[in-house]
Order: structure tokens, then C-alpha cells, then sequence
């Protein structure tokens, strides 16, 4: 159970460039476990509170927001917990985003994305809590394995615990067949590891698979189907997986 507030102060700098501060004090509770879940969960029993500010500096240069055909996008964002803004816990995180849409014929669009993050724990803290790590494997990162899937799991359970740092790289080609709907193939790869310090070591775990991309009044909708590359972490066959998502996966 989470509860909180969080508040926000954007600003435009430019025409292309905008950044935002936030503040956010939570209060995270863990309880009523069911057997035989993950030693990362038990261990954070009870009642924790974060207090945290973070920094985001953003270009933006795409056509538009929901269905771009053209642009680029750069971003970082810089998070601090605890210390001398309070609360249980201390860490700090990095995180970056970027997007290159290229128009290509007939209207079709190529879509290239990463994001990075590191993350690290310091003061009276020794490890990050599960609940604020880097997750991976599904809809919206690596498609093609279960969510969440991607990087470090329990030994005991097999729940995935998340991790200290994280890359996560997709190219996407959408083809339009009418006004409102298109077609995607797609490529995506990535990993999490447990500590900062492996950022980026190898063992990446990569999906492909086909979407349909359907333009509602609510908001796009998506479905893909992803199958993976790679042995899943945590099973033992390699089997495809439909996601469905509303509004715009990345």
C-alpha cells in the first residue's frame, strides 16, 4: 500500500527544452505475505517513508507527442532520497531517455529508444529497497518475456527483485493501413543487474515480434506479441506472450 504526495514545478526554457522539479513524501507498507514469497519483500515488513526531489531536463523536438513521425527526444532525470530531506531510506538514482523517429516511406516511421538508469544506496542505508529498483521483461521495456522477468530473482521464490542499474534498447518499424490504425515490427533488448557497478555487462535478453497500433478517442491502444531470444530467466521453454496497453508504450 502506497500513500503520499507529490509536487511539481516545470518550466519551458526553450522551444525544445523544458525541465520540472519534484517532490514526493511517501509512506509504503508491506504486510499480510503470502508463503514462500521473496527474502527482498519480508525484510522490508511494516512501515517505511520516502522523502525524495528530483531534477529532470528534457529536449523534444518531435512532431507530436502521441504519434511522432519525425524528432528527438533527450532526457535525464537525477533522484535523492533521504538524507537531508528525511525519511527511511537513502538513495539515489540516474535515469536517461532517448527516442530518434525518422520518416521513411509511404509514411512509415523508424523508431529508435534507450533508456539507461544507475542507482546506489549511501548514508544510513545499505542496499535500495525493492520497491524503487530497475525492473524489466514486458509490455513496456523488453517484450517477449513475463513483466518484470528480466534481471535478478529470488533464489528461494523466483520473484524478480529488480536491480541497481539498467539499460533497455528498442527499434520499432510502424507501418500505417489506415487513417487510424498501423502495424509495428519490433526489436527489443536489454538487461538489469544487481549492482551499479555491472551496468552493461553483457547477458542481454532480446524479443521481437508484430503490433497493431489502433487510434481511439480514449487514447492509443496497443497489442503486440513478443517472443523472446533468450532463455527466460525462471522458465524452461521460450514461448510467445500477447500484451495489451492504452495509451503510448514509451
Amino acid at each position: 500500500k502506497r500513500t503520499g504526495f507529490d509536487l511539481r514545478m516545470g518550466k519551458e526554457l526553450r522551444e525544445y527544452l523544458s525541465s520540472s522539479v519534484v517532490y514526493r513524501l511517501e509512506d509504503i507498507r508491506l504486510t499480510n505475505f503470502a508463503d514462500g514469497v521473496s527474502s527482498e519483500l519480508t525484510k522490508e515488513e511494516g512501515s517505511n517513508k520516502i522523502s525524495s526531489l528530483s531534477f529532470n531536463l528534457t529536449h523534444d523536438s518531435r512532431d507530436d507527442v502521441f504519434n511522432p513521425s519525425k524528432g528527438l527526444v533527450l532526457g535525464g532525470t537525477v533522484d535523492v532520497a533521504g538524507g537531508a530531506l528525511g525519511g527511511d531510506k537513502d538513495f539515489y538514482r540516474l535515469k536517461t531517455k532517448s527516442s530518434y523517429d525518422v520518416p521513411l516511406a509511404g509514411g512509415s516511421v523508424l523508431e529508435f529508444r534507450l533508456r539507461t538508469g544507475i542507482m546506489d544506496s549511501y548514508g544510513d542505508s545499505t542496499y535500495v529497497p525493492v520497491y524503487e529498483r530497475f525492473y524489466a521483461g514486458g509490455a513496456y521495456t523488453i517484450r517477449g518475456y513475463n513483466e518484470r522477468k528480466v534481471g535478478p530473482l529470488d533464489p528461494g521464490s523466483n520473484d524478480p527483485i529488480g536491480g541497481n542499474s539498467m539499460v533497455v534498447g528498442n527499434i520499432e518499424y510502424i507501418i500505417p493501413v489506415v487513417d487510424f490504425i498501423k502495424v509495428a515490427v519490433f526489436l527489443d533488448t536489454g538487461n538489469v543487474w544487481a549492482k551499479m557497478s555491472e551496468f552493461g555487462q553483457g547477458d542481454y535478453k532480446t524479443g521481437t515480434g508484430l503490433g497493431l497500433r489502433v487510434k481511439t478517442p480514449i487514447g492509443p491502444i496497443n497489442l503486440d506479441y513478443g517472443f523472446p531470444l533468450n532463455e527466460e530467466p525462471g522458465e524452461t521453454d521460450k514461448t510467445g506472450k500477447f500484451y495489451f496497453s492504452i495509451s503510448r508504450s514509451f
